[in-house]
């Protein structure tokens, strides 16, 4: 299956950011494959990777997780009513 073409624009890095923002979500879903694995051989190894990865998350400030839900929410309404509209393809 190819993929589809990245849309036109003429920043590069607007062209690629949702890319980029569904590769890094795979990448965190994927890490559960190997992080299950350490865990089934070194059960402490793997409480002390989540320990970690928890408290990285909850350091991060609540307005920005608000901002990129708000971003992120608000680009794809734009974007689906650009494509009702018949305005964006």
């Amino acid at each position: 299956m190819t993929n589809p073409p990245l849309p036109a624009s003429p920043r590069r890095y607007v062209a690629l950011a949702r890319p980029t923002f569904l590769y890094v979500m795979y990448a965190m879903i994927l890490w559960a494959i190997p992080l299950g694995l350490i865990g089934a051989v070194r059960p402490a190894a793997a409480r002390e990777m989540i320990r970690a990865m928890t408290a990285y998350l909850a350091g991060l400030p609540e307005p920005l997780y608000a901002l990129f839900g708000t971003a992120y929410l608000g680009y794809t309404v734009a974007r689906q009513w650009g494509k009702a509209k018949g305005t964006d393809q």
